[in-house]
C-alpha cells in the first residue's frame, strides 16, 4: 500500500470536492497553489481523513468514496455553455479596447530598446501601434504624448508611467507577423493514403470520421494497452527542447516538473545532476529516463498480452508539442516533426507484441503548445499518412473493434477546451492566453484557430461539436463496449459524462493530464461509471515519487477484454501490477 509520503502529491481533488472547515485551517500554509496546483499538508489530511471516518460511523450503509487522485483545484470540473458563451462575449467587448494608460513596457534587462527596434517618433498612437506589427518579434508598444514610441518584446515587463498609452501589435489579434512561416519545403516522409482516405487540407476535415473497422481473430486472451504523457524532449535538432544541463545529449529527456514541496527550478537542477533535496524524492535512476522506464515494462510485457490496440491519451511530445509552428500543408512532414516522431516514438516504443499495433491517439494540452495554440499539433493529425499504426485522423473519430465473442467502440475526444479559456485569463494554463502566444499567432492555413481572439471560441466549439456527435453514437451503438478515450482527468465535465453513462450506455472512461496512474472504481462523482488516469507515461515528472513500494508514479494500463467483463491492471514502470480493477458493462435506459 502506498505510504503517506507518496501519497500526499496527489490529493488535491479532494480538496477541491471537500474542502476541510476553514477555521480548522486558516493557520496551516502548506497548502499552496504553487505552479497552478494544491496540496494537503499532512494536517489537512488527517482532518479530511477523521471526517470521513465520522461520517462513515453516522451512516454504516453508505460506502464511504475512495481518495480521489490529483485533480488540480485550477481547474473546474464543468463550465456550463451559458458560462462560455458569457465569457466569448465579455472576450469580444475587451478586444475592442486593448489600450492600457499610464503604462508602459521595458524590457525585463532594462535595457530600453528591444533589439534591432530604436525608439522612434510616430504622428500618431495608432502609427506606433501599426509599426509593432509589422516588426517581428513586438510584443507591445508603448506610446507617449510626445510622439515617443517604443516597441519591446512579448517578454518585456508593465511599468507605472504618466502621460502614456501602450498595448499589443494589434487589438484584435490577428496582426503582426509569426515568429515563423509556414513550411514550404518538400515533406521528408512519404505522405499517401490511409484507410481509403487522402491526406486532409485542414485538422477538422475528417473530424467526427468511423476509422475502419478492427476485426481480431479468436485468441485466449483479448488485450488494450493504454498510456499517456509519455514524450519526452528531444535534445537533438532539428527542433531539439533544452531544459537543463545534459538536455542537448539526445533524449529522451524527461521534462522537469515540481514535485510537492520541490520546485520546477529545483527538479530541473536534479535532473542536471546537481544537489537535489530530500524533499524532491527524486529518484536518479527512474526520474530522467521515466519514460524509456515505462516503455521498457510495456515492452517487456506485450510478448505475453499481444495487445490489439494501444490508447494513447495525449501529451504527446514535451514542452510544446511538435516543435514547430501550425501552419505546414497537412500533405507534407515537416523535418522537426519526423525529428521528434522518430526519436521519441518510433524508436521508443517497439518490438515483438508492439510492432505494428495501431496507437489511437488524441491531443493533450502540450501538444497545441501548452500556453499557447499555435505549435504543430496539425503535424501530429498528418503523420497519420505518414505513419503504418500512429491514428489521429483528426480532433476526435471513432474506431470499432470486433472480436469473435463481443465488440468494442471507442470514442476518442478532444477536451483541451479545458485549459481554453479568454486571452487574459490564466495565463500559467491558457492555450488562448495572450501573454505567451506570439503576436500573430495563426493556425488558419491548415484550418485552426486564425487569431488569438478565435482561439477561445475555436476549442469550444469542437467540444460542443464532439459532444453532439458522441451523443448520437452512442444512441445508434450495437457494440457491447463503449468507452470514451480522452486527455483531461476524471472529474472533468462530471455532469455529461454521468448522462452519457446512465442514458447512453458508456462503459469505462480512459483519461490522462495528471502526471501518475490512478483507478476510480465506480466513482460516485460520475454517478458509478469507472475512469483511470494513465498520465504516467514519463514525459513529464510524476508528481508522484517512485522510489515509494508499489509507486504509482510511472506506468501504462493493461485492459484484458471479454464479453461480460473488462479487467484493469495498472502496470509501474518495474513491471508491477500496483491497482486492479472489474468493469461491467451497462445498458442504455429505456425509451
Amino acid at each position: 500500500m502506498l505510504g503517506l509520503r507518496g501519497l500526499l502529491p496527489l490529493l488535491s481533488l479532494w480538496a477541491c470536492l471537500a474542502e476541510p472547515d476553514a477555521s480548522l485551517v486558516a493557520n496551516d500554509d502548506s497548502c499552496s497553489s504553487e505552479e497552478g496546483d494544491c496540496s494537503l499538508s499532512l494536517r489537512q489530511l488527517r482532518l479530511h481523513k477523521a471526517a470521513k471516518e465520522a461520517e462513515a460511523a453516522a451512516v454504516e450503509e453508505e460506502v464511504p468514496e475512495p481518495v480521489s487522485y490529483a485533480l488540480p483545484c485550477t481547474e473546474p470540473s464543468e463550465l456550463s455553455m451559458e458560462e462560455v458563451n458569457a465569457m466569448e462575449e465579455e472576450q469580444s467587448n475587451q478586444s475592442e479596447s486593448c489600450i492600457t494608460s499610464n503604462v508602459y513596457w521595458r524590457e525585463k534587462n532594462n535595457a530600453i530598446n528591444m533589439r534591432g527596434a530604436h525608439r522612434t517618433v510616430q504622428g500618431s498612437m495608432e502609427a506606433c501601434q501599426a509599426l509593432c506589427a509589422k516588426t517581428k518579434g513586438c510584443g507591445h508598444f508603448s506610446f507617449w504624448s510626445d510622439g515617443g514610441c517604443l516597441l519591446t518584446s512579448t517578454t518585456a515587463r508593465a511599468m507605472q508611467h504618466g502621460g502614456v498609452v501602450s498595448g499589443p501589435p494589434s487589438c484584435s489579434g490577428g496582426a503582426g507577423e509569426a515568429e515563423e512561416p509556414a513550411y514550404m519545403g518538400p515533406s521528408v516522409m512519404r505522405v499517401q493514403k490511409r484507410a481509403g482516405l487522402a491526406p486532409p487540407s485542414t485538422v477538422q476535415q475528417y473530424n467526427g470520421v468511423t476509422w475502419p473497422t478492427m476485426k481480431v481473430g479468436h485468441k485466449q486472451e483479448y488485450h488494450m494497452f493504454a498510456i499517456g504523457d509519455w514524450g519526452s524532449l528531444v535534445g537533438t535538432n532539428p527542433g531539439r527542447m533544452i531544459q537543463y544541463a545534459g538536455g542537448h545529449l539526445g533524449g529522451p529527456h524527461t521534462m522537469a516538473r515540481w514535485r510537492g514541496a520541490c520546485n520546477t527550478d529545483t527538479m530541473m537542477d536534479c535532473m542536471a545532476g546537481k544537489e537535489c533535496p530530500d524533499t524532491c524524492h527524486f529518484d536518479a535512476d527512474v526520474d530522467p529516463k521515466a519514460q524509456v522506464r515505462v516503455a521498457d515494462a510495456l515492452k517487456k510485457r506485450a510478448p505475453s498480452s499481444k495487445p490489439d490496440v494501444i490508447l494513447n491519451v495525449g501529451d504527446n511530445f514535451y514542452w510544446g508539442g511538435v516543435n514547430t509552428n501550425c501552419g505546414t500543408p497537412m500533405d507534407k512532414i515537416h523535418p522537426v516533426t519526423a525529428h521528434q516522431f522518430t526519436e521519441i516514438f518510433e524508436r521508443v516504443y517497439h518490438g515483438p507484441g508492439i510492432d505494428g499495433v495501431p496507437w489511437l491517439s488524441v491531443l493533450g494540452n502540450h501538444d497545441y503548445g501548452g500556453f499557447q495554440f499555435n505549435k504543430g499539433w496539425d503535424q501530429q493529425i498528418a503523420y497519420t499518412w505518414a505513419s503504418n499504426r500512429w491514428v489521429m485522423p483528426g480532433q476526435y473519430f471513432m474506431q470499432r473493434v470486433e472480436y469473435p465473442e463481443f465488440s468494442v467502440e471507442m470514442y476518442m475526444l478532444d477536451t483541451n477546451m479545458m485549459d481554453s479559456h479568454p486571452k487574459h485569463a490564466d495565463p500559467k494554463h491558457n492555450i488562448c492566453g495572450e501573454m505567451n502566444n506570439p503576436p500573430g499567432a495563426s493556425c488558419s492555413a491548415t484550418g485552426g484557430p486564425k487569431d488569438l481572439d478565435d482561439c477561445f471560441k475555436f476549442m469550444w466549439d469542437v467540444w460542443r461539436a464532439e459532444q453532439k456527435w458522441v451523443e448520437e453514437k452512442l444512441e445508434k451503438s450495437t457494440a457491447d463496449w463503449q468507452m470514451v478515450v480522452t486527455h483531461f482527468q476524471c472529474g472533468h465535465q462530471a455532469e455529461w459524462y454521468k448522462k452519457l453513462h446512465k442514458k447512453l450506455g458508456l462503459d469505462l472512461l480512459v483519461t490522462g493530464h495528471t502526471h501518475t496512474q490512478a483507478i476510480f472504481d465506480k466513482w460516485k462523482v460520475l454517478d458509478g461509471l469507472t475512469c483511470f488516469i494513465t498520465g504516467g507515461g514519463g514525459g513529464i515528472t510524476s508528481e508522484n515519487p517512485p522510489e515509494v513500494p508499489r509507486s504509482t508514479a510511472y506506468g501504462f494500463f493493461d485492459l484484458t477484454l471479454s464479453k461480460d467483463e473488462i479487467k484493469l491492471e495498472s502496470v509501474n514502470f518495474k513491471g508491477e501490477v500496483v491497482g486492479t480493477a472489474t468493469v461491467k458493462p451497462v445498458a442504455k435506459a429505456e425509451a
